[in-house]
């Protein structure tokens, strides 16, 4: 390489660097990462995104996932905490792990190729985006004994020990088993909470809490295929230094330090990257060929760091959410027993006044009674006369 042509590219680097710590690999190094690898023609499901640790359970034998890796059924995909994953299910749809999340895939197809998955949700969270089903195709999701089933909706299912919950956005979800009746559907802007030991659940009207979640929890730019003109899958990687830093796409936060993902070719993503202590990281990624970046985050000064306000960890999260759940619990049983007393005492009211109407009839009959009585004692003294004057006349007759 010519002297000046290093220096240039010397320079390139340089101010990559100092505008922000963004170092694009591919034509100026060796690409550390492989080819976005071909994508399975027929119905399949796939992992197509993953940000930070994530793992497929396959019989004894734990491996780390990577973007196109085609599940078997009986897999486990461990989705680490801070980290996600999604899965692509063809052109049908797609689920997005989030933390801290254990999933199994028993059934991914059925007879015909036609799109037949089964999962299994045993801890975690899944936000699912399907798109309509054919009358043969069918997506079941089980937790706990109860079933979900889809035709072409968007909805989360959050599982935990205190139970499962269902939050749906569009479309409807059939749901059999520990629901009221044995069967519901749960439609849009709606959620279903299913505990154990519990009596069978209602459905219920989304909370505002549960609508954000609903909102944080859309999956990702879909990576179609299984048809003809499917685009060409690109991958995409990105690895931030500090390695905690948090990653988000499309303004949702997709995991922590590590990003990789297919992406449909030409497609465009916008990227932030963000960390307590650190400027901010923002910029658009256009998915135009297989990509590898490196991410510095530039260290806050003394002011800046003393001016951030501080973090809210994911355990304070978490308890104000329970918080907030069992509060909303709280206020509906409340507004519960308060029905159930407004009714008691409209049922209580009615009653009095039944009552006081028989006593008013029985007042009635009882003063009717009393004028018999007179008129019954005034008719016999009335006849005692008539019979004083005709015993009178029998005797003047005698006479």
């Amino acid at each position: 390489m010519k002297p000046i042509l290093r220096v240039v590219l010397g320079g390139i680097i340089g101010i990559l660097f100092t505008l922000g710590g963004v170092t694009l690999y591919g034509s100026l190094t060796d690409n550390p990462v492989t080819k976005a690898p071909p994508l399975p023609e027929g119905q399949s499901a796939v992992i197509t995104h993953i940000a930070g640790p994530v793992y497929v359970i396959r019989g004894d034998e734990t491996i780390p996932a990577f973007p196109g890796e085609i599940l078997q059924p009986g897999d486990v995909v461990k989705v680490t905490e801070g980290a996600v994953a999604q899965v692509q299910f063809a052109d049908k749809g797609s689920a997005l792990l989030g933390s801290d999340t254990l999933v199994r895939f028993m059934r991914l197809t059925g007879a015909d190729q036609k799109l037949e998955l089964r999962t299994e949700i045993l801890t975690g969270s899944l936000s699912y985006k399907v798109e309509k089903l054919e009358d043969s195709e069918s997506i079941v999701i089980e937790a706990d004994g109860t079933e979900y089933e889809v035709r072409g909706t968007e909805f989360v299912i959050l599982k935990s020990a205190d139970g499962t919950l269902l939050l749906v956005g569009e479309g409807n979800v059939a749901v059999r088993g520990a629901v009221e009746g044995g069967r519901v559907s749960v439609g849009p802007e709606q959620q279903l909470d299913v505990r154990p030991d519990a009596p069978p659940a209602k459905v219920a009207r989304l909370s505002d809490t549960n609508r954000a979640r609903l909102a944080s929890a859309a999956p990702l730019p879909a990576m179609p295929f299984g048809f003809a003109e499917a685009p060409k899958p690109i991958l995409v990687e990105i690895v931030v230094n500090p390695p905690d830093s948090d990653i988000y796409i499309d303004g949702l936060k997709t995991g922590t330090g590590r990003f990789r993902s297919l992406l449909p070719e030409d497609s465009v993503i916008d990227v932030r990257v963000r960390r307590r202590g650190f400027e901010d990281k923002a910029f658009e990624l256009t998915a135009d060929s297989d990509t590898y970046l490196e991410i510095d985050l530039i260290p806050f000064g003394v002011e800046e760091t003393l001016a951030e306000k501080p973090e809210v960890r994911p355990l304070v999260e978490r308890l104000k959410e329970d918080y907030e759940r069992r509060l909303a619990e709280l206020k509906s049983t409340f507004a519960d027993q308060a029905n159930l007393a407004d009714e008691s005492s409209r049922e209580a009211a009615r009653i009095a006044a039944r009552n006081a109407e028989i006593q008013a009839q029985l007042e009635m009959e009882k003063t009717r009674g009393d004028i018999l009585e007179t008129e019954l004692a005034g008719s016999e003294a009335e006849n005692q006369k008539l019979k004083d004057l005709i015993e009178q006349i029998q005797e003047l007759t005698e006479d």
